[in-house]
Order: C-alpha cells, then sequence, then structure tokens
C-alpha cells in the first residue's frame, strides 16, 4: 500500500488470489463495524475494510483498517455525492484507520453474511463434479 493510494490485496508469493464479499448485519446485538472503528453517530462512512494477518501454525496477528470518508465535507454530504466522486478513480479522499486489538472474528460479528473465495492463480474455470466433506459424515 503507498502512501497515497489504497492498494489490492497482495502476498509476496501469490499461492491463493481470489474476491470477497460482505453484508452488514442489522440486528443491534451482533455488533458494528462503526463501533469498532470509533465512528458510530458521526458523519462519517466507512467505505472500504482491509484485514490481513500473519500466522506460520501461531496465533494470527491480525491487522484491520478501515477506510473512512468524512460526509462533513462539502463535496461529499449525500450519497450521490460519493457516487459522483467514485466515477472519478482516486478522487475519494478517505482516512485510514487501523483497528488495534480487533481481529477477523471482531468483524465477522458485524456481519451477516461474509465470503472468502481464494483460488490457485493457475485455474480460472472449475466445473465441480464432486462434492464430499471431511471429515466424512453420516
Amino acid at each position: 500500500m503507498t502512501a497515497n493510494q489504497v492498494e489490492p490485496a497482495t502476498t509476496p508469493h501469490k499461492d491463493w488470489i481470489g474476491t470477497s464479499a460482505a453484508e452488514n448485519s442489522m440486528i443491534a446485538t451482533s455488533g458494528s463495524l462503526k463501533k469498532l472503528a470509533g465512528i458510530e453517530g458521526s458523519d462519517s462512512t466507512i467505505v472500504a475494510v482491509d484485514m490481513w494477518a500473519t500466522s506460520h501454525g501461531e496465533e494470527p496477528d491480525w491487522n484491520v483498517s478501515v477506510f473512512v470518508v468524512d460526509r462533513t465535507r462539502d463535496d461529499v454530504r449525500k450519497y450521490q455525492d460519493l457516487m459522483e466522486q467514485e466515477l472519478d478513480p482516486g478522487s475519494l479522499p478517505v482516512r485510514q484507520t487501523d483497528l488495534l486489538d480487533v481481529s477477523l472474528e471482531d468483524v465477522v460479528k458485524c456481519m451477516h453474511h461474509i465470503h472468502f473465495q481464494l483460488k490457485s492463480p493457475n485455474f480460472d474455470g472449475m466445473h465441480i463434479v464432486e462434492h464430499t466433506s471431511h471429515p466424512p459424515q453420516d
């Protein structure tokens, strides 16, 4: 990640690459990403989440950041203003906030659905010919 631009997720060796998607939970008791970021009740909007960890078989050391837009700025008061700025890549000024002592589990608790998919970069299309479980279930 450079000092001025949010870069896509990467690792030194690209053994697995992929996509992810998440949906906020609307249940008050499930947690809030805005609360984790300390911006609950403010005129700020989280527009991106970045999570990465190192492990090598140990307990993961999670790093979680959110990228936040301050909607009190004159040019981004409404949602439509955000959408119009996004049409010009790199024009959306964000504040990166590192969430200290937050893990993947903390973030997942704020979500209704979360989906990560990592694939070998050598095989784009795959056709499922068998579906199993391990260990096998009755």
